[in-house]
């Protein structure tokens, strides 16, 4: 442990028992101790030992100054430090402030609105109620606990964002993801300004072959999905290609032209999920590969995930808007043309 490790952790360490020992951002890196730490950290071959004594001292840190600590982690890994050594310990410190503050969440219910569930009613009532029940002088170590969860999504992001292997661990977290979905999507009794990009974040999916079949031409090819928001992202891009390999594919529609990131886009074709088909004949046209989706949850068929454009005018064919942006600068999304399928293989992923 160098000086400035061990003066840094005896900095943080002091406990924090009232409001006006909180540290807001700005003072946090102001402090001498920190701005030490962070001066060392950056210089050649000590970023992966500063991170590596993070990875020990952030457990034991107050989750305010946790945060902030955290959050300069993160500039480092947006610098170019390995993003893989502190993830683990930011997922492990999310779950619980996570689980602390489930039970003040809830989605807002009208009082005299008489479709509302009796249940989501109840789950109200009772995340007001228990808000309540917090006494006056204990109320800040809520708030700060919140603003903490949201300063950690930043770092978190900077890293799952960077690392295949840190998305993998996200979204393999069942616990993790239920309270994700449920404190971003069902809540507003104790709202989160950043949260969501995690979640977000958890939906977006890669592959390194996904099958594209074309079942009125027999044709079809495969693709690497980098970064994929979900199947609306994901149909564009791939519409994208089929454009570009038209002849090729023997399509006999007309593509039309489009931009990556494009705010609105439709569907040229039918998107079907592989299952639709079976012995080389179309079973259910309404098997459909649902846009709002993740594109790794669609139906795999021989190790792979597998979607099927149907080139009819039948069935149901989408208009969407705001799926194709990059949620991180890190994100980078990509679809990438990597080969035509054989007939054979055309034949069996049909069949």
């Amino acid at each position: 442990m160098t000086t400035s490790h061990a003066a840094l952790a005896d900095a943080l360490r002091a406990p924090v028992g009232s409001p006006a020992e909180l540290d807001t951002l700005e003072k946090f890196f102001q402090r001498p101790e920190v701005s030490a730490f962070y001066a060392e950290a950056q210089e050649p071959g000590e970023t992966g030992a500063a991170l590596q004594f993070c990875a020990g001292l952030l457990p034991t840190l107050h989750p305010s100054r946790a945060a902030g600590l955290a959050l300069m982690c993160g500039s480092l890994v947006e610098d170019g430090a390995d993003p893989v050594i502190l993830f683990p310990t930011l997922q492990a410190l999310l779950r619980p402030w996570l689980e602390t503050l489930r039970p003040y969440c809830a989605q807002e219910v009208e009082a005299d609105d008489d479709e509302v569930e009796e249940a989501d009613r109840q789950a109200w009532a009772d995340a007001q109620a228990r808000l309540a029940a917090v006494p006056q002088d204990q109320r800040w170590e809520v708030d700060a606990l919140q603003e903490a969860v949201d300063t950690l999504v930043l770092p978190m992001m900077a890293m799952v964002m960077r690392d295949r292997r840190n998305h993998q661990a996200l979204i393999d977290d069942d616990a993790l993801l239920e309270w994700l979905y449920a404190m971003t999507t069902m809540n507003d009794s104790l709202p989160f300004e950043q949260l969501h990009f995690l979640w977000l974040a958890s939906r977006i999916s890669y592959e390194d072959e996904l099958v594209v079949v074309l079942p009125m031409s027999g044709t079809g090819f495969v693709a690497r999905a980098h970064g994929i928001n979900n199947n609306f992202h994901a149909f564009t891009l791939l519409q994208i290609l089929i454009g570009e390999h038209a002849q090729a594919l023997g399509v006999r529609r007309e593509i039309a032209p489009r931009e990556p990131d494009a705010d609105r886009d439709s569907a040229d074709f039918q998107w079907l999920q592989a299952d639709a088909y079976a012995g080389g004949a179309l079973q259910n046209i309404m098997r459909l590969a649902w846009g709002e989706g993740a594109l790794r949850d669609n139906h795999a068929k021989g190790g792979k995930r597998v979607l099927i454009a149907l080139e009819t005018d039948e069935g149901i064919k989408r208009n969407w808007s705001g799926f194709n942006g990059a949620i991180h600068d890190a994100q980078q999304p990509s679809m990438t043309f990597m080969r035509y399928l054989t007939p054979d293989e055309v034949a069996a992923y049909l069949a």
